[in-house]
C-alpha cells in the first residue's frame, strides 16, 4: 500500500481526529517514524490497523459482538411490539 492510499478512506477522504496521547508515548511514534522515514501519522494509522484486526479476530471481540447484536436484536423487538423470541404482536 503506498502512502497515499493510507491517507484516504474507500470513498477517497480523510477525517481528521483528535486524540490526547501521553507525552512519552507519543515520543515513541515519533522516534518510529524517524527511523522508518515516515510521518507520525502513517505509525498511527498503521498501528491502529494493526490493533483492530488483532481486536477484531479475537474470541472476546466475536463474543462481545455476539452479545451486541442479540441486544439489538431484542430491541428491534421490542419497538415492534413483539414478544422476546417470536415474532407474535403483544398488541392487536
Amino acid at each position: 500500500m503506498t502512502e497515499d492510499s493510507k491517507k484516504t478512506d474507500s470513498k477517497g477522504r480523510q477525517v481528521v481526529v483528535s486524540v490526547r496521547f501521553p507525552a512519552v508515548l507519543l515520543e515513541r511514534i515519533h522516534a518510529v517514524a524517524a527511523v522508518e522515514g515516515v510521518t507520525a501519522n502513517t505509525v498511527i494509522r498503521d498501528g491502529m490497523d494493526a490493533y483492530l484486526s488483532d481486536r477484531v479476530a479475537s474470541a472476546e471481540f466475536q463474543e462481545a459482538s455476539n452479545a451486541y447484536l442479540a441486544r439489538a436484536q431484542a430491541h428491534v423487538a421490542t419497538a415492534r411490539g413483539e414478544r422476546p423470541g417470536g415474532s407474535e404482536r403483544l398488541h392487536a
